[in-house]
């Protein structure tokens, strides 16, 4: 009896995979975004960091604002917004991250620029 339980398990596991994986495998090895849905589903917490390079964070479907504000929290302040692009500033630093549904209810928020600005050039 456990070995058919564990059996169809399997099989259905493998079944979801075959019908969502490109959703699954859209940007690489699901489980660190994966473990970031757990605790950003379970923890309260609005905006889960998934990995460090690239520098890439979950949050719920287009909350942009607390995206925003929880990069304030890090002494990174918002600029301007173009399109899915989003443009931070710090003492030194300019930040592009680009936001991309990973789907429906998810948005991963990625840096792709870091750069000095001017200020911070000597």
């Amino acid at each position: 009896m456990k070995k058919q339980l564990v059996l169809i398990s399997i099989i259905t596991a493998a079944f979801f995979v075959l019908i969502f994986h490109k959703t699954i495998f859209q940007e690489g090895n699901p489980l660190p975004i994966a473990w970031s849905i757990v605790k950003l589903k379970s923890s309260g917490e609005d905006v889960v960091q998934i990995s460090d390079k690239p520098k890439r964070y979950l949050i719920h479907s287009d909350d942009y604002l607390t995206f925003i504000k929880q990069m304030k929290k890090k002494k990174v302040n918002f600029q301007y917004q173009d399109d899915k692009k989003f443009y931070f500033n710090n003492d030194n630093e300019r930040q592009l991250f680009v936001s991309k549904n990973y789907t429906d209810k998810f948005t991963i928020m990625e840096l792709k620029k870091k750069e000095l600005t001017e200020a911070g050039v000597e």
